[in-house]
């Protein structure tokens, strides 16, 4: 698996969301979460973690966002945030956000593929501690690209990160892994004919939990939405939920 230290990888998810108490509340209750705050001259950031191990951050929607929806946005950690930039403009993608200085010294910028999914960078600030992604309930376990032009998007990721493609066309999905010195770092998925027109190129987030069938029910009982039920893949369960903000994310129980 690869370390999170490694640069060209995700190492970190964020939830933009225009109500920060009810979306802790929502995700501390369906993964079990504990929240801390970290204030800053940007807002209040809250972080959340399970047995110590920081997973994902949330911070409330600046006012200038009204009416923006809620969403997860995937990071990947780079070495160089201004050359990864400039390859990103090079190879048909845009920069949303130019690089800038968060708390703690990091920076981080915005940019958008050639099929319109974003996605954040970040570089420096503290070195990223231990593998990301984890079977861990509660954890990030997987981050996928679904497009409208897989081919448009392979491009693109191997010259801006590095990533090779492999295409496991055993399924009806044709799904690919992106890999960097051949460790699994994502996927990427043909955007689904049920998914409306309008819906542009995105990422995912999977959460892994240990009963995907009581997450789902729980999911509903916390007011959030079902938008795909418990799904048998050939490693164990998912399914597609989204939280009473709307923002969508996957959940992962894996086959014992």
């Amino acid at each position: 698996m690869i370390d999170a230290a490694t640069f060209n990888t995700p190492n970190w998810v964020d939830l933009s969301t225009p109500d920060i108490d009810g979306a802790g509340e929502f995700y501390s209750e369906l993964f079990g979460w504990d929240m801390s705050i970290m204030p800053s001259t940007m807002g209040d950031y809250h972080v959340a973690k399970v047995d110590d191990h920081e997973v994902a951050g949330l911070m409330e929607q600046a006012p200038q966002m009204k009416g923006q929806p809620a969403s997860w946005t995937v990071f990947v950690y780079v070495a160089d945030i201004e050359e990864t930039t400039k390859l990103v403009a090079e190879h048909g993608g845009r920069v949303m956000q130019p690089p800038f200085e968060i708390p703690g010294g990091a920076k981080v910028a915005v940019i958008v593929d050639p099929t319109g999914a974003m996605l954040a960078l970040i570089a420096g600030g503290e070195t990223p501690d231990g593998v990301y992604f984890s079977d861990n309930a509660g954890a990030v376990c997987w981050v996928e690209l679904l497009t409208r032009d897989p081919e448009a998007a392979a491009a693109f990721h191997r010259e801006v990160f590095g990533w090779e493609t492999v295409v496991d066309t055993s399924t009806e999905t044709n799904y690919t892994v992106f890999k960097l010195d051949g460790e699994d770092v994502a996927g990427m998925l043909m955007m689904p004919d049920a998914v409306p027109a309008e819906a542009p190129s995105h990422w995912s987030t999977y959460f892994t939990v240990d009963d995907c069938d009581a997450t789902v029910k729980m999911t509903g009982e916390l007011g959030g939405e079902v938008l795909r039920p418990t799904t048998d893949i050939s490693i164990g369960k998912f399914a597609v939920l989204a939280d009473p903000q709307g923002a969508t994310f996957e959940i992962m129980e894996f086959a014992s």
